[in-house]
């Protein structure tokens, strides 16, 4: 399983869109997934107090996790090639013992996206109030 970090050009050219984690100076570790020819990056994020991603460790009184809700889409050519380490090796486990799991998991995530927008009704629902595939409509077929 690759755990990664986004080149800089990558970085810089995301924080611009909406709904997106832009600490520049933090680098968020992403796990790579492909849906129908679509590279997504899910985030590793600390503090995920949200059910819209797969939770891996509980750390000073807060959930750890790849939070679905702030993929983002990507090349190959957006990651570095050196390995991101987490911080713990229990988290690493989890996420590897659960990589199908996280990609049926996403890959739900993204198709009721996609459904629910074709409907028109994002601006209802919560579950999408503050995902960045609103930033890829185009690529989605929305």
């Amino acid at each position: 399983m690759k755990i990664r970090l986004l080149t800089e050009t990558a970085y810089n050219r995301i924080i611009t869109l909406q709904e997106t984690m832009s600490k520049k100076d933090r680098g968020y570790g992403v796990i790579p997934v492909k849906i129908q020819n679509i590279t997504f990056a899910i985030p590793f994020r600390s503090n995920m107090a949200h059910k819209h991603g797969f939770k891996t460790i509980f750390h000073n009184g807060v959930w750890n996790g790849v939070d679905y809700s702030k993929a983002i889409v990507i090349t190959e050519d957006d990651l570095q090639p050196k390995a991101f380490k987490l911080r713990s090796e229990a988290e690493y486990q989890k996420v590897k013992n659960n990589k199908d799991k996280i990609q049926r998991q996403f890959e739900k995530y993204v198709n009721d996206y996609v459904s629910q927008a074709k409907l028109g009704n994002l601006p209802n629902l919560q579950r999408f109030g503050y995902t960045t595939l609103v930033n890829y409509h185009e690529e989605l077929g929305v």
